[in-house]
């Protein structure tokens, strides 16, 4: 039998059912007092006072604190969730559970128009401080409705926490948040999952309370005509090494153009695929590239779309001449010597090798990141034409999700902090091996290297001059003849700007990860924050770059200067 007297007696008056279905249908703006309904840019409704009786909700909240929260940090997410609540035994949980699955089913059904089954998914979050919950669209299998309960009281603007919705572009991509409903005590809130139903719980900004509420979907049949369009994957400013010559000694530290030191640099890349150079650019010439970063000449715009990147990037034009000049070096055909002499790669241009880079200046501040998306999902897009003296900064590479699984960078910051190598070195005076490497960035190995084995103090996470020498991580010799040949090989070259405040101390613990995303615990490399160093990173086109969403306390700007290297 139904429990309607659970739900206040306006949810099943006529009058209030007629002028929803009103406003639902005809995708019209209304607020009244317990009804509010949104069409753009997506239909949502939130229903006051949803439940009749505070004292249920109070008892509800007491059975849900027994229940297990479980902390959830991942790429897309931060917050404590309890599992479904389907088998939970306790009284007005329970009740909440039939109530759902019966009654508001059917309210559903009959005022929607939406076709559901009796399955209902609930389960408990519970939001703190600097949790969030990033731009996605929950669509996924049978997920007809979205819904939110919300169980805390007396929550503000200022509090953060708000369901932002997000219009979208042309071609489907999520854009810009457009509404932002602050979470009120009492209300339900529901939405029809759609293709452009993108949404995101906005970071917390209080210690005092916690964003508390009931959440899940209603199901029901898959549409018959549904398909997700495919979007087109952010494009990529293909550059070829221009002809000038560049003097390195202006620009590096003396010790990295030695010859014994490039071999040594050239040895770890062979046996780590991966290395951290410490002070690469001469001192001066650092200090005066992070004064100029500060200039208020620069121009920068913040690229996405947001369920897969939320950073600035500058515009080259604007750069001030030391900057510019900064940019050509790593386009010079001195630097793409110098970057085969490291690595071995086939970087220097010749009749029948065409080697190209792509080029990209961020400014990383509160609510930046990137994220794993599905790449099935993005349409093949040709890239923008090579161009011999390209100055534009490209759009650059994004990290890739894979639809149903989720990283748990938690967990794997844990798992990589205990793992150790012991596997035999490679020959030396060999350049990588592509098959090699392959393999091993395509996680088909438990061989790959991780900086987890530099433990996060100065000494140990990059390499000196006088270090390189007794460095490295030995990589397997076995090689992979099945390795996918069709996967391109890249370099990635970092180089990190004011990632350290002026005591010296990194702004953030978080690193920029290089991820498999085939797997759940697929960070392969972590770069931490640090400035002036040189990251080089040799990885297969299937390797994710990673780097996390950066919460309030962050302060002020950093900077990544970025590289990726095709041979």
């Amino acid at each position: 039998m139904a429990d309607q007297n659970l739900f206040s007696g306006h949810i099943h008056s006529m009058e209030f059912q007629e002028e929803f279905q009103k406003y639902w249908h005809s995708q019209s703006d209304f607020k009244g007092t317990n009804l509010e309904v949104i069409s753009k840019p997506f239909k949502v409704c939130r229903i006051s006072n949803f439940l009749r009786d505070e004292k249920f909700i109070e008892n509800l909240k007491s059975e849900l604190e027994h229940h297990n929260h479980i902390r959830k940090v991942h790429d897309l997410y931060q917050f404590e969730r309890t599992e479904d609540l389907f088998y939970a035994n306790d009284q007005c949980i329970q009740r909440l559970n039939r109530s759902f699955r019966d009654d508001l089913t059917s309210w559903m059904k009959r005022n929607t128009d939406i076709e559901l089954n009796k399955k209902v998914s609930m389960s408990s979050a519970r939001y703190f401080n600097t949790d969030y919950l990033l731009c996605h669209d929950d669509n996924m299998d049978d997920r007809r409705i979205a819904y939110i309960l919300y169980l805390t009281d007396d929550w503000s603007e200022a509090d953060g926490g708000a369901l932002d919705l997000f219009d979208t572009d042309e071609e489907g991509s999520p854009r810009k948040v457009v509404k932002s409903l602050i979470p009120k005590f009492n209300s339900f809130l529901f939405f029809e999952v759609a293709n452009n139903s993108y949404h995101q719980v906005a970071e917390v900004l209080t210690d005092k309370k916690c964003r508390w509420s009931i959440n899940g979907w209603f199901h029901g049949p898959l549409k018959k005509d549904f398909h997700k369009s495919p979007r087109c994957e952010p494009a990529k400013t293909f550059v070829q090494p221009n002809s000038i010559e560049v003097k390195l000694l202006s620009w590096i530290s003396d010790d990295y153009l030695e010859p014994s030191i490039m071999e040594q640099i050239q040895e770890e890349v062979e046996m780590s695929s991966y290395t951290f150079l410490k002070g690469f650019l001469k001192e001066s010439i650092y200090q005066q590239i992070a004064n100029d970063l500060t200039s208020k000449d620069i121009s920068w715009r913040m690229i996405g779309p947001a369920d897969i990147r939320h950073y600035e990037i500058a515009d080259e034009q604007t750069l001030p001449k030391v900057l510019k000049d900064f940019c050509d070096l790593f386009k010079s055909i001195s630097f793409f010597r110098l970057l085969k002499e490291y690595t071995g790669l086939d970087l220097v241009p010749e009749e029948d090798k065409k080697p190209k880079m792509t080029l990209e200046l961020q400014r990383w501040s509160t609510g930046c990141y990137t994220l794993l998306y599905n790449r099935s999902l993005l349409k093949d897009t040709l890239d923008e034409p090579v161009k011999a003296d390209q100055s534009d900064v490209s759009i650059g590479d994004a990290a890739s999700r894979a639809s149903t699984s989720k990283l748990n960078i938690n967990e794997t910051h844990q798992e990589l902090k205990r793992k150790r190598l012991d596997d035999p070195p490679s020959p030396k005076g060999s350049s990588p091996n592509k098959k090699k490497v392959a393999k091993h960035l395509d996680g088909q190995s438990d061989g790959m290297h991780s900086s987890s084995n530099y433990e996060y103090d100065e000494d140990k996470v990059s390499l000196s001059p006088d270090e390189l020498s007794r460095s490295g991580t030995p990589i397997s010799d076995n090689e992979d003849e099945s390795a996918n040949k069709d996967d391109e090989l890249l370099l990635d070259v970092i180089i990190q700007f004011h990632a350290q405040d002026v005591k010296g101390t990194p702004k953030t613990e978080d690193t920029i990860d290089f991820v498999d995303s085939d797997e759940q615990e697929g960070i392969l490399i972590q770069i931490p924050s640090r400035d002036n160093h040189l990251s080089l990173v040799y990885r297969s086109s299937m390797i994710c770059r990673l780097q996390r969403y950066l919460n309030h306390f962050y302060d002020g700007y950093s900077y990544t200067f970025i590289c990726t290297y095709y041979e």
